[in-house]
């Protein structure tokens, strides 16, 4: 930013006064333009905000497995695969959902270096949805672990992000029970006479 000069030949009239009034006027404006423009510089939100929303569709894409079986193969896969007591089980709409579970009874990160905190609790609901791909049955499961942390009594819940692990190995456990039904489906056909 440049110095704005003024010809000397029109400041060699004033007196020291009006000098002063013309240097505080000048100085207000600098800072108010300072100001205004390290408001602008500063100011991320936006880039912020488009980066969050990205973030939440990668997230959310991640949450989700196409499995390429019978819905009710799926169903059943998904009901085993949760190791908690089950809050509501409906087939019907495709809602799975765990009661809250507290994390010190739960899943714990193998690689987390310290035991998680009493306040904090969590519920799994998955929903299963089902389609067609390329002809054939399908199902989407879409996962969500929902964790809240209470610091004490009287605070509010306050909302945490899941790391993603649990969910990833929720959904390993679901095609692993789904493998193994096929595998005992297939060989029960080949023990039974015809």
């Amino acid at each position: 930013m440049q110095p704005i000069l003024l010809p000397t030949s029109n400041l060699t009239h004033l007196n020291s006064r009006q000098i002063f009034s013309l240097y505080l006027k000048f100085s207000l404006i600098a800072v108010a333009a300072g100001i205004s423009s390290g408001c602008a510089l500063g100011d991320s939100k936006p880039e912020k905000s488009i980066l969050s929303s990205s973030e939440k569709v990668i997230r959310r894409t991640s949450n989700q497995k196409v499995f390429s079986y019978p819905f009710e193969s799926v169903w059943r896969a998904a009901q085993l695969a949760l190791k908690y007591p089950i809050a509501i089980n409906n087939m019907d709409n495709g809602t799975l959902e765990t009661d809250w579970i507290k994390a010190t009874d739960g899943f714990q990160n193998p690689e987390a270096e310290k035991e998680p905190s009493a306040g904090i609790k969590y519920k799994i609901s998955m929903i299963l949805v089902k389609g067609k791909i390329d002809g054939k049955e399908s199902v989407r499961v879409t996962m969500t672990k929902k964790i809240e942390r209470q610091r004490d009594f009287f605070s509010d819940p306050e909302s945490l992000e899941s790391d993603g692990l649990e969910e990833k190995i929720i959904f390993y456990r679901i095609e692993r029970e789904i493998i193994v039904d096929e595998g005992l489906k297939k060989a029960a056909k080949l023990q039974s006479p015809q």
